[in-house]
């Protein structure tokens, strides 16, 4: 029988996008000195909560990971570690792997093929592509076909339950209307600037909210909710079953 799906508190999946950008919003139409002050740039509240909700994910998987014999899909366990060194990597270049915090230079023979001068991997001028872009768009798509369309439609036909005996991947890989949220702005985000770079209009000042940013913050969120439901619905499934931990750490 499946297992109902064990999202996070609501205040968790519903409000940080929305409010995240309101904020950015009123603070730069009020003058940009707050939002410079709190938002904007590598120690921001939004580039900090990236790596929060990151690390959190991280934390998550490799705890659904342990949970793996109660799952009868044998991909369960080899894809909670992909997502685990997935999340891993994201934060890690997110926080420039601690230069942000820390404050360490940048050794020359990276800086100078970084187009930020920065610690990290992902703004090196041969690697972007392969480490910026492309995991941005595959993490794009899978918001929108998993934590929009197929949250929404499963919502709709009752179908949100988790089927951990199901040999099959389906039982469990998809998100829950829970993830929607975080979802549905990672992919709008960015689309006002991209629509007054069409009509090749100015864009407005007060819009301007670094929606490259504020996206990573979405898909961040995005992947920790995911993470988390999937964790607190397994262990759930497991006290319906009375298996409790005893057999999941194998």
């Amino acid at each position: 029988m499946p297992t109902p799906p064990r999202n996070p508190p609501t205040w968790l999946w519903l409000l940080p996008a929305p409010v995240i950008i309101a904020a950015q919003l009123i603070t730069k139409a009020a003058g940009g000195d707050a939002y410079r002050t709190w938002f904007r740039g590598e120690t921001g509240i939004v580039e900090n909560l990236t790596v929060v909700f990151l690390l959190v994910a991280l934390v998550a998987a490799l705890a659904a990971y342990r949970q793996r014999k109660r799952v009868a899909a044998r991909r369960f366990g080899p894809f909670m570690l992909v997502m685990a060194l997935g999340c891993f990597f994201f934060a890690g270049e997110e926080a420039s792997w601690g230069q942000h915090w820390f404050g360490f230079d940048t050794p020359a023979a990276i800086a100078e093929r970084n187009d930020q001068g920065e610690f990290n991997l992902h703004n090196d001028e041969v690697l972007e592509a392969v480490l910026d872009q492309l995991p941005r768009n595959l993490l794009t798509l899978a918001a929108l076909v998993g934590g929009v369309i197929m949250a929404a439609g499963r919502r709709l036909r009752h179908r949100e339950g988790f089927d951990f005996a199901s040999p099959s991947s389906s039982g469990w890989i998809w998100p829950t209307i829970a993830c929607l949220p975080a979802a549905f702005f990672a992919i709008t985000v960015s689309l006002p600037e991209k629509v007054y770079a069409r009509a090749g209009l100015d864009y407005p000042t007060w819009l301007d909210i670094s929606p490259g940013e504020t996206k990573e913050f979405c898909l961040g969120l995005f992947l920790m909710v995911y993470l988390l439901t999937i964790l607190r619905s397994v262990r759930a499934a497991g006290v319906e079953t009375g298996t409790g931990d005893a057999g999941a750490a194998g």
